[in-house]
């Protein structure tokens, strides 16, 4: 793979012949670092790093260099964390802001919004996924912001650098573990599951005692959210989700709502894929370890990523 490195207008300057690229993105860090040796530095800040017709890329914030081993660190952000540099606003006097259409062209409105279209660029074939009354959260990045759009539609958001921008575009999510579960025979993996999480969240919003705003949501032995308890005694498990500042009730549920479904896709995953195949953040894949029975299908929530030349 060839590692090109541009000026920050987008110019292709040439090729590190010798590099270590590591990157890391989904739900956190979303930056890289990239060690050369000292006698072939060769870019500045503001410069970007890419490999064509891939996702592995970003700009240049920093660069370090180390005389004992003579390597200079260029660091940075991956595109991922360009988009989560930033915030996805609602228009002035609307609480949420809400988009519709289809997936392509919703992220082509959110790109010109969050005014980086001289980087991104969205694909012209329509992605057949829609998008229909999506309320964005409040003041969300622009990275999470869009992958949690599409994920409740099943999709993922897929990016690559081509002929000086980064394409953006949306398809449907895989799901791996319906036909290719991994278990402990055949790769090494950790798996960590808790079988008993939280099932009953108690949302408390705007007011002060007795005049408090307080919604009680439920989750069943499947992981179903209503506002009807399945689970008592043992088998209940309580806790508060506190958001004073929530302007409505629905706010205040939406949060209490996604408080507990984070509580039940807690758990750890955590394998080595075969790079061939492109698994992507969202995908779900499924692994069962032979020795206790434990089994879980986990979506993709982060990837690591090593290149070496």
């Amino acid at each position: 793979m060839d590692l090109i490195y541009t000026t920050p207008q987008m110019v292709d300057v040439g090729v590190l012949q010798k590099y270590q690229f590591d990157l890391a993105f989904g739900t956190d860090e979303n930056n890289f670092e990239c060690t050369i040796t000292d006698s072939d530095h060769c870019c500045d800040t503001g410069y970007y790093l890419h490999i064509d017709d891939t996702e592995y890329g970003g700009i240049i914030d920093g660069i370090e260099s180390d005389s004992e081993r003579q390597e200079v660190i260029y660091s940075g952000r991956t595109w991922h964390g360009i988009l989560n540099s930033k915030i996805i606003e609602p228009d002035s006097g609307e609480a949420y802001l809400t988009v519709n259409g289809e997936a392509n062209a919703v992220i082509g409105t959110l790109i010109d919004r969050m005014g980086l279209g001289e980087l991104f660029t969205i694909a012209q074939l329509p992605s057949e996924i829609q998008i229909d009354n999506y309320k964005m959260n409040r003041y969300i990045g622009g990275y999470d912001g869009i992958k949690k759009m599409l994920a409740t539609v099943n999709g993922k958001l897929k990016m690559e650098y081509q002929e000086g921008k980064v394409m953006l575009y949306a398809e449907r999510l895989v799901d791996y573990s319906k036909d290719d579960e991994f278990d402990s025979d055949q790769i090494d993996f950790v798996i960590e599951k808790n079988f008993k999480p939280i099932n009953h969240i108690i949302c408390l919003g705007k007011g002060e005692l007795k005049s408090r705003t307080v919604i009680h949501l439920y989750a069943d032995e499947s992981g179903n959210i209503s506002h009807t308890q399945s689970l008592f005694g043992m088998d209940e498990r309580t806790a508060t989700f506190d958001n004073s500042n929530a302007e409505s009730e629905e706010e205040l549920e939406k949060g209490g709502i996604e408080r507990l479904q984070a509580a039940w896709s807690e758990g750890k995953l955590q394998l080595d894929l075969d790079a061939t195949t492109s698994y992507d953040i969202g995908d779900i894949v499924g692994a069962k370890e032979l020795v206790t029975g434990t089994a879980m299908q986990k979506p993709i929530a982060k990837k690591i990523v090593t290149i070496e030349k």
